[in-house]
């Protein structure tokens, strides 16, 4: 290829002829065909629109809340998970020993979980260790979500269980009342 000629090209007397009609060919091409078709129509929406057209005042509906969301626990490990079943099948069959050595296996897998320390409360409720019973529950509402309200009015139950057995009064109806509110 030859080189350009710098002053040639700037002598040239059709570039900017040339220049103009791809300019005008850019801008044609942006405007595009007009429109045919009809603007899009506007619907009403709502009571009040329609009452306000009539001279009618608009009509307020009261007021109610949304539906209280329901707290969806995150699903435990795999290996919690089996644990967890077998610790509840030995419950069920009475073996509180195992299902106290299930549990505690499964917490140190997964030590921040309030369902096993829960779980583990349980069983100590029915081997009768009414105190270790508070502690643990305890431990659960500690490490529970604050929007897991179920699972603190259950912890909360087996307090005042626990409390009552150990012959706490006053302290079982205040549980019992904290139960009665997260429930």
């Amino acid at each position: 290829m030859p080189p350009v000629n710098q002053a040639a090209f700037t002598r040239c007397k059709t570039w900017p002829v040339l220049f103009a009609s791809l300019l005008a060919l850019l801008l044609s091409a942006c405007g595009g065909l007009p429109r045919s078709e009809r603007p899009a129509e506007v619907e009403e929406r709502g009571a009040a629109s329609s009452g306000s057209v009539r001279g009618e005042a608009p009509q307020v509906a009261a007021y109610t809340p949304p539906a209280q969301p329901t707290y969806a626990r995150p699903a435990p490990k795999r290996a919690v998970g089996v644990l967890m079943r077998r610790a509840q099948d030995q419950h069920r069959g009475g073996d509180l020993d195992g299902a106290t050595v299930s549990l505690e296996r499964a917490l140190r897998i997964s030590p921040d979980d309030a369902v096993l320390w829960h779980r583990l409360a349980e069983v100590r409720m029915s081997q009768r260790s009414y105190t270790l019973v508070t502690q643990l529950a305890a431990k659960s509402n500690a490490l529970a979500d604050r929007d897991d309200r179920n699972l603190r009015g259950a912890n909360w139950a087996l307090i005042a269980q626990a409390r009552r057995a150990l012959g706490d009064a006053s302290g079982a109806r205040l549980a019992e009342q904290r139960a009665t509110e997260l429930r």
